[in-house]
């Protein structure tokens, strides 16, 4: 059996066809987890309606603690051999989970992964990302190095399915954080034997304007640099010699917190004694990664006046 996690919080419009999504799979041995986070739309009777008709559906009703508490509960519950998570605005395409269970059985993985689609508010694809190629990774340090470089498998814990045991080690989601998958699936990769990675895009994730990927500057959104720098410190003490893949992470999150600051135009004193001192120690290193130009730009910009370049991008931002 396969548990299959959705948190759900006021999502009444994209309800449906998240959870029709997953009633129609191909693989039937579900046990589908419906959490209400305290939903105030509907959501939470549209859960308990779908739990009628359907008898592998379970529908817990808890007050709002947010993303993490919610995936927490489903997780403290799970009775599959297998965990996978969909966020409740977002569906999966046609065979999703038969696809990564075959994955993950057929090549004795910890992990399996497929890649996404991006859609938008109307359902309407708008990118497809990832790899083409199909691939298994073997080893615990090829599956940290991977995790870190290979946009294939990356950090959120959707489009993924995990072998339950992995969370019997304690692992949880930070509740109260933003950005909590930073947080937490570097600790799962480092759990990992064998990796199983697919190319083909069956999780579709909704692009929303209001969603925290897409909002403006929050002083939580510094949560992802806190997040990557203990993820780096646990790299540096467990796989050494990725310490500077690490570093990228970190410097990545600074970018966007100061580039969100500058075009929000929020007032960055209070937050340049937290910026700043990232770039002047770890630039070096984030130069010889393989991000992109343009980020190693503002970086060294960033590093040479961080308070100026903000200044800068704000007056020539409407």
């Amino acid at each position: 059996m396969i548990s299959v996690i959705i948190p759900i919080y006021n999502v009444l419009p994209f309800l449906d066809k998240c959870v029709e999504s997953v009633i129609s799979q191909s693989y039937r041995d579900l046990e589908i987890i419906l959490v209400d986070d305290g939903s105030t739309d509907g959501s939470g009777e549209r859960c308990d309606y779908y739990a009628t008709h359907d008898d592998r559906i379970r529908v817990i009703h808890k007050p709002n603690g947010g993303l993490s508490d919610a995936r927490n509960a489903g997780i403290d519950i799970a009775q599959g051999e297998y965990i996978t998570f969909i966020d409740s605005d977002d569906y999966i395409l046609p065979g999703y989970i038969e696809y990564l269970y075959n994955r993950i059985t057929r090549d004795n993985a910890d992990m399996a992964v497929c890649q996404v689609t991006f859609v938008d508010e109307r359902d309407q694809e708008l990118s497809v990302g990832g790899v083409s190629v199909d691939k298994v990774v073997n080893g615990n340090e090829n599956c940290m190095k991977a995790f870190l470089t290979d946009t294939a498998i990356d950090t959120p814990a959707w489009r993924k399915l995990y072998r339950t045991s992995m969370f019997s080690t304690g692992i949880r989601y930070p509740v109260g954080r933003y950005h909590e998958d930073v947080f937490t699936t570097y600790k799962l990769i480092a759990l990992c034997e064998t990796i199983s990675v697919g190319s083909r895009p069956l999780y579709a994730y909704r692009q929303r304007s209001g969603s925290i990927v897409n909002s403006t500057f929050s002083p939580k959104h510094l949560d992802a640099i806190t997040g990557n720098i203990e993820r780096y410190t646990f790299i540096s003490s467990r796989f050494p010699r990725l310490e500077p893949m690490a570093i990228k992470g970190i410097l990545h999150a600074a970018n966007i917190c100061s580039m969100r600051i500058a075009k929000s135009k929020t007032d960055a004193k209070p937050y340049l004694s937290t910026l700043q001192p990232l770039y002047r120690k770890f630039l070096k290193s984030y130069l010889k990664s393989n991000c992109r130009t343009a980020s190693k730009i503002f970086a060294t910009a960033a590093w040479i006046n961080l308070s100026l370049l903000i200044k800068i991008i704000s007056r020539f931002t409407k």
